[in-house]
């Protein structure tokens, strides 16, 4: 009788999960971890369960998780600064398309700059000097 209760509340947080992505297949972080807490909290499933719903979901469903495309950005990021800490303007440009095919071009080209500017204020990259005056005014002009 347990299981079944079990079974139950784990199809229902199926549910849910699935009507959360309906709208759009991308889902930010604050409704993810939403997602994860009405599943700990509303249908008594440990973390890790919910999570593992909420990702065999995202596989059949091809949802796209804000957490996991930015996790994946970052390692492209990592590589393109290298030892030195500086991302080019032509290295941030490409990151960008990478984000957007990532995320299947659900966010905007002006929401993957605003990621991509936050997650490399996060790490401590730097912007690299571009254009004919040598400036880093292509990255100061990415609103935060």
């Amino acid at each position: 009788m347990v299981r079944r209760s079990q079974d139950d509340a784990i199809r229902r947080y199926g549910d849910l999960v699935k009507l959360n992505g309906l709208g759009t297949r991308f889902i930010p972080r604050a409704q993810e971890r939403r997602l994860l807490e009405d599943g700990v909290t509303k249908f008594d499933l440990s973390l890790d369960e919910a999570r593992g719903v909420m990702r065999t979901i995202a596989e059949d469903k091809g949802y796209i998780f804000e957490s996991e495309s930015v996790r994946r950005i970052q390692q492209v990021l990592s590589r393109a600064a290298g030892r030195n800490g500086y991302i080019s303007r032509a290295q941030f440009r490409r990151a960008q398309e990478v984000l957007r095919d990532i995320s299947e071009n659900t966010i905007s080209e002006t929401e993957a700059r605003q990621q991509l500017k936050r997650l490399m204020a996060e790490n401590g990259w730097r912007p690299r000097r571009a254009g004919l005056f040598r400036s880093r005014r292509w990255y100061r002009q990415i609103e935060a």
